[in-house]
């Protein structure tokens, strides 16, 4: 029975977020961290910030579990809508599940009506049953309700509560927009926060993933495989997870063209719901990231080349305009001023494209 087989001795190459410290790959110093946080009274908001797919979820989960703190994990990826009411509605579901809170606490709440009209015994509500409990509230991708009116909620619940705060987000302008950084005027400005960076695996890291995991599931991935898939999965985890979960169930070779195409597919589809608001634009970014496809550039090089291929003028504040979206939703990075894509398998979807 394949399926048993294979369920008893996924650890590694499971494509959920994992749980436990067992079936999490390195990243001890950002856990470490995390769970000291988490149990600093002083601390109240938690962010955990890197590009997409590079075990953020993951780091979060094991460090609440780890640290067995209560807790109430969303998801905004799972949220009916985009909205303050949604988010509130679901938080107060999972509160009436949450380990360590009392029964007396939850029987007060009653029933949650149309929107976020919430009835409670004895006219208390959300902010009574937050301030019993004190869990820590953690929000997976928490830069999609920007917006929202949710971070008024954050900025009360941090004003009026005991509860711990953890953000995640991979798009660092819009998550940074949504903390407040730099803005008087956005509701959660002022309040203090740690950070903690996830970053795509070194070489070596990544060869010793891909190692231990096909080790959990008793193949032997060989030299030359290895390098190739080093090669084109460069460090994000969740390529490398990807591959060696298709392995699973067909060759290495096989497995690995699945998951550069089904991975390039994924990254493009993201690109494509970004161009989506940016409709009148879109060529000029296509044109300027399949230019950073092929090469890193500076920002003068680049707006050159981009000017070539377009055959028509671009001015500096478009250009940068369009820049500065890309680096805040994660799509490029900027180091030493050198631009770059630091997803392999996004350059490889606008090389094919």
């Amino acid at each position: 029975n394949l399926n048993f087989s294979i369920s008893n001795i996924l650890m590694l190459f499971d494509l959920r977020p994992k749980e436990t410290k067992e079936d999490f790959f390195d990243y001890n110093e950002e856990l470490d961290s995390i769970a000291s946080y988490l149990t600093d009274k002083t601390t109240r908001i938690i962010v955990i910030r890197g590009l997409r797919r590079t075990g953020k979820s993951s780091l979060m989960r094991v460090a609440l579990n780890k640290t067995k703190v209560k807790f109430v994990l969303m998801d905004a990826r799972e949220l009916t809508s985009l909205s303050r009411k949604s988010f509130e509605s679901k938080l107060l579901q999972k509160l009436r599940s949450i380990k360590g809170v009392s029964a007396a606490v939850l029987d007060r709440v009653e029933s949650i009506e149309a929107g976020i009209k919430i009835s409670l015994k004895n006219d208390e509500d959300i902010w009574k049953l937050l301030k019993e409990a004190k869990p820590v509230i953690a929000v997976d991708e928490v830069q999609m309700l920007k917006g929202t009116g949710t971070e008024a909620f954050f900025a009360a619940l941090y004003d009026d509560t005991g509860c711990k705060i953890i953000l995640t987000g991979s798009e660092v302008g819009v998550l940074d927009a949504f903390i407040g950084k730099d803005d008087p005027k956005a509701p959660l400005f002022g309040r203090a926060y740690v950070e903690v960076k996830m970053h795509p695996l070194g070489q070596d890291k990544s060869k010793e993933f891909l190692l231990k995991g096909f080790k959990e599931i008793g193949k032997d991935l060989g030299n030359g495989m290895l390098e190739k898939a080093l090669q084109e999965l460069d460090g994000i985890i969740g390529w490398l997870t990807m591959f060696g979960n298709s392995a699973l169930t067909t060759s290495f070779e096989n497995a690995l063209k699945n998951a550069t195409t089904k991975g390039a597919e994924l990254a493009y589809s993201e690109l494509e719901s970004f161009l989506g608001g940016r409709a009148a634009a879109k060529k000029r970014y296509i044109a300027l990231l399949s230019i950073l496809a092929e090469k890193n550039m500076r920002w003068a090089d680049l707006k050159r080349a981009m000017e070539i291929q377009l055959k028509e003028p671009v001015s500096d504040s478009q250009f940068t305009n369009y820049l500065d979206s890309l680096v805040d939703y994660g799509f490029i990075i900027v180091e030493d001023g050198v631009y770059s894509i630091p997803d392999p398998l996004l350059k490889k979807a606008l090389t094919n494209a």
